[in-house]
């Protein structure tokens, strides 16, 4: 069977390079199909390995693993996966409550949400601003009012991040760098992940998971809602990065200490211990 093209749009797939298309065929008769998400986040890890990445050096080897084909088999499926799916109409709705002139998909990647958005709301620029973009990727988004860019241009009423900065070496560092571009009282939805689901999470950043929305306040942001499995921050004051970084810096600490409990032999204590982190965060950042 040929799961190539069955799965992969026409026009990206003339797009992709003999390599990508290889790896792609390799990877779908392997799982015959497109992997389930258990098997992508093992492929994720198996291919962090065989590059070698460190999460303490985010070099060459890092950089070599996000231009991986990898992520074409990511994209795929975000784009097919139900769950994923549905998180991106749920982010589209909220969204076009606001109806944004100008948005930001940053680490945008595959462009899925970013083309929810183009659709849904067509007097909108999306851009997405992403380290690492596919060439193919590129030519496959072809809606006119989404591009890609290499840099922020110019300010916009809506900034996305979506898995992001549990990827990056210093979260805080690039959210006061992207929060620049956003017009005092537009909006930054972010979702993050600061779990050890797959290897290229950085494990110094897991702390995060219980002091971000105080992080997101001292860096000016007032708390909004949720939504889907991510949250909004409205930009209201300037960034106090001085006090984010304690504030991220007392959060390690803590969390130090909780897990200095939190062994595995504890069992489903752990649970319990990590309820405790978010309560305590709670308490001294609130």
């Amino acid at each position: 069977m040929n799961y190539v093209s069955i799965i992969v749009p026409p026009v990206l797939l003339k797009s992709l390079s003999k390599k990508e298309v290889n790896y792609l065929k390799k990877i779908f008769i392997r799982f015959k199909g497109l992997p389930n998400i258990n098997e992508l986040w093992r492929l994720m890890d198996e291919t962090w390995v065989q590059l070698g990445c460190d999460p303490n050096k985010i070099d060459n080897r890092v950089k070599k693993f996000y231009k991986h084909p990898i992520w074409l088999v990511n994209g795929l499926f975000s784009s097919i996966d139900s769950q994923s799916v549905e998180f991106r109409k749920i982010f589209t709705s909220w969204i076009k409550t606001q109806a944004p002139k100008r948005v930001a998909d940053f680490g945008g990647g595959f462009g899925t949400l970013a083309s929810f958005i183009g659709k849904e709301l067509p007097n909108t620029q999306i851009e997405i601003i992403d380290p690492h973009p596919n060439p193919a990727v590129k030519k496959y988004r072809s809606l006119k009012n989404l591009k890609f860019a290499n840099r922020f241009t110019g300010k916009y009423d809506l900034i996305i991040a979506t898995d992001v900065f549990e990827h990056v070496s210093d979260p805080i560092a690039d959210l006061k760098k992207t929060g620049k571009y956003l017009h005092r009282g537009g909006w930054y939805l972010i979702a993050n992940c600061f779990e050890p689901a797959i290897k290229c999470h950085l494990p110094q950043h897991f702390h995060l998971r219980a002091t971000w929305d105080y992080i997101m306040k001292a860096m000016g942001y007032q708390i909004g809602e949720k939504v889907a499995y991510g949250r909004v921050y409205r930009l209201i004051t300037k960034s106090n990065e001085i006090l984010a970084r304690k504030i991220s810096k007392r959060g390690k600490k803590i969390d130090l200490f909780i897990k200095y409990f939190s062994i595995k032999k504890f069992g489903r204590l752990n649970n319990i211990l990590n309820r405790l982190y978010n309560v305590i965060c709670y308490c001294v950042f609130r």
